[in-house]
């Protein structure tokens, strides 16, 4: 999976377009909304098998069950591969950090954003936290 070359500005066209756009479990959730990023910076949809699955969190959390994931980070590892350094990360990639107490993926963008109750929250990348990064096509 590699990133369209014009990446820089289809990441920044998609976060202006879900700034305001609510959590909404299974459309704009914090498993969802990374995928639409990646989406918009590859074309690839990495999520396809979970839309339209669930619309609450017992919902998602049987949608991640029955694909053999027993929660998010390991869902994350199985579709878009293994963590790498926290030092490598860099805009675009999908990370996974504590919102609120809940272990939920974001998408760094300076600051790790992630759908807030009514419009994408911001969250300061802790000192320890996996993500996954996505190549350019220059790499």
């Amino acid at each position: 999976m590699i990133r369209s070359h014009n990446w820089t500005d289809l990441l920044t066209n998609f976060i202006q377009s879900r700034r305001n756009t609510p959590f909404v479990w299974g459309k704009n959730d914090c498993c969802l909304f990374p995928a639409d990023a990646v989406l918009a910076m590859t074309g690839e949809d990495k999520a396809a098998d979970f839309r339209g699955t669930y619309n609450s969190a017992i919902g998602a959390k049987r949608a991640l069950k029955k694909k053999g994931y027993s929660n998010i980070e390991e869902a994350l590892t199985g579709i878009l591969g293994a963590p790498v350094s926290r030092l490598s990360v860099r805009r675009g990639d999908v990370v996974l950090v504590d919102y609120e107490g809940q272990e939920v993926a974001g998408v760094m963008y300076g600051q790790v954003l992630v759908p807030g109750v009514d419009q994408l929250a911001t969250v300061s990348p802790p000192v320890s936290y996996t993500h996954l990064t996505l190549p350019t096509n220059r790499e």
